[in-house]
């Protein structure tokens, strides 16, 4: 038989069910839950599989805090696709301002379908073929379970993507009004996003349900028959069949895990994200100027302590020194001009006055970028 020599060739062993279930999960995780579309993984099998089965790549991730400055409202409750979504992006740690729209409805792009069926496709078919020729029909049977780990992904995904097309419809219904939302995510980077207030409700806060649950239901119980049979036939395939398996494995994974091919700023069929970093210093009080917020809107910083209260004097002077300062970059000095050591003046007047001429001295300096 013609390449009989490769079925039984086994100068080592690899612990394929290890690969399998611990390697790229956690990343994997982040990369198929925010819900982008990739134009050469789409049909690729990876690592991992089982976090489609257990549906564990919507669920929300906890720790951030949403603050929506212009209804005085504050919510922990984030949609699982935006959390992975913004974990994702390279933010920085307080200059990034978004804004996400909804722009006229895309057509379905047809060629990068077919571009990702065609790499899948080409991917899939030497391991199948080699598998035949070589009489190995465990390692047939382990690229069928892989095959089934592509279309169920599709399906599972593809629901998700349909529900948030359909959520940012209904909420373009609600309302087009934009509010101004400051975020802080688990790992203490800030991010001021600007969006219609019906996208921040029904898309951003709350994650959008599949439209057809049956299918939904019973791709997930296929997944897991997919996942059980790729788990056992991949230990029992031949030592040729499991490296040919785990390097297309680990190629897609570390393809989806760095996002190539990914367009990061057009989710779904009708959102559409605009970034932003600003120049200058990163501070948060350059962020806060940048909201230009308006004394109700200060209230509520103070009310979910972001802002210091009105007794700290100081503070809340330098801040409205430069606040009222022309250039807002002003606030880039902020660490200066918060530590600089102030002498006592009797009148609260005179101690405005000297700080407002420190700031504008720091301005005229050209110390502010």
């Amino acid at each position: 038989m013609p390449l009989h020599f490769l079925k039984t060739w086994a100068p080592f062993r690899i612990d394929a069910l290890g690969l399998v279930t611990l390697l790229g999960v956690d990343e994997l995780n982040l990369a198929i839950g925010r819900l982008a579309c990739n134009r050469v993984t789409e049909y690729l099998p990876l690592l991992g599989g089982y976090i489609i089965a257990n549906n564990g790549f919507v669920k929300p991730i906890p720790g951030f805090s949403v603050y929506n400055i212009t209804d005085g409202m504050m919510a922990t409750d984030v949609a699982g696709w935006f959390c992975r979504w913004l974990i994702c992006q390279d933010l920085t740690w307080s200059s990034t301002t978004i804004r996400i729209s909804k722009f006229p409805r895309r057509t379905m792009h047809i060629g990068r379908e077919f571009i990702g069926f065609i790499v899948g496709a080409v991917a899939l078919t030497p391991i199948l073929t080699f598998a035949c020729i070589m009489g190995d029909w465990w390692g047939f049977t382990n690229t069928l379970s892989m095959l089934i780990s592509v279309v169920v992904r599709r399906i599972a995904v593809g629901q998700h993507r349909i529900a948030l097309d359909k959520a940012t419809e209904n909420a373009m219904n609600m309302s087009l009004d934009r509010v101004k939302t400051f975020w802080t995510l688990p790992d203490g980077r800030v991010v001021t996003i600007i969006t219609p207030r019906g996208i921040l409700i029904g898309c951003l806060l709350t994650t959008p349900q599949p439209p057809n649950p049956r299918l939904y239901y019973f791709s997930r119980i296929l997944g897991w028959i997919g996942f059980g049979s790729h788990v056992i036939t991949l230990g029992m395939a031949t030592l040729f069949s499991q490296l040919l398996s785990v390097t297309l494995l680990l190629t897609a994974t570390i393809l989806v895990a760095k996002r190539i091919g990914d367009n990061e700023y057009r989710i779904g069929s009708n959102l559409e994200v605009e970034r932003h970093d600003s120049e200058g210093r990163d501070f948060r009080a350059a962020a806060y100027a940048r909201l230009e917020l308006t004394t109700k809107e200060e209230a509520s910083m103070i009310a979910w302590n972001l802002f210091p209260h009105k007794s700290n004097e100081s503070w809340w002077n330098k801040y409205q020194t430069c606040k009222s300062s022309k250039i807002l970059m002003s606030f880039s000095n902020w660490d200066q001009i918060l530590a600089r050591k102030t002498e006592e003046i009797k009148s609260p007047k005179e101690k405005n006055g000297k700080e407002q001429k420190e700031c504008g001295e720091l301005v005229k300096e050209g110390e502010v970028v």
